[in-house]
């Protein structure tokens, strides 16, 4: 039996040698095999280099994609902050506030109307004018 086993690892051992001489030496490249399909693997060459290259794009959009979608998110938020601001601003007593800083208050009595009579204009306003006398 070790007289089997020897004679397999020797012709292993060739058939290993033989095969790296043969890839080596590059006798195959010359072979009509090979040349017989050459239009094939340059096929699949070029397949092979337009897959590569697309996924080189999709990288390069998924990238930009989230850049602007960290942009969108800052803008909501900038958004919100500036409809809260606004609303705080539109408040009474804010605008009262930032009012008195200047000196001005709001009125204590209520809006009158005002009329000019001098230009002779006959209408009658006698309930209105008793309203604004009180």
């Amino acid at each position: 039996m070790s007289k089997k086993k020897s004679k397999k690892t020797k012709t292993d051992n060739k058939e290993k040698k033989g095969l790296i001489k043969f890839l080596m030496s590059g006798d195959y490249l010359a072979s009509e095999q090979l040349i017989k399909q050459l239009p094939f693997i340059a096929w699949i060459t070029f397949l092979m280099i337009l897959y590569i290259a697309k996924n080189y794009q999709i990288d390069k959009t998924l990238y930009e994609l989230g850049k602007i979608k960290n942009q969108n998110e800052a803008l909501k938020t900038k958004s919100i902050v500036l409809n809260a601001r606004k609303i705080a601003t539109m408040n009474l007593d804010y605008c009262y506030q930032e009012l008195s800083k200047d000196g001005l208050k709001p009125s204590d009595q209520p809006p009158i109307k005002i009329f000019d009579n001098s230009k002779g204009n006959n209408v009658n306003n006698k309930k209105i004018k008793k309203d604004a006398k009180r």
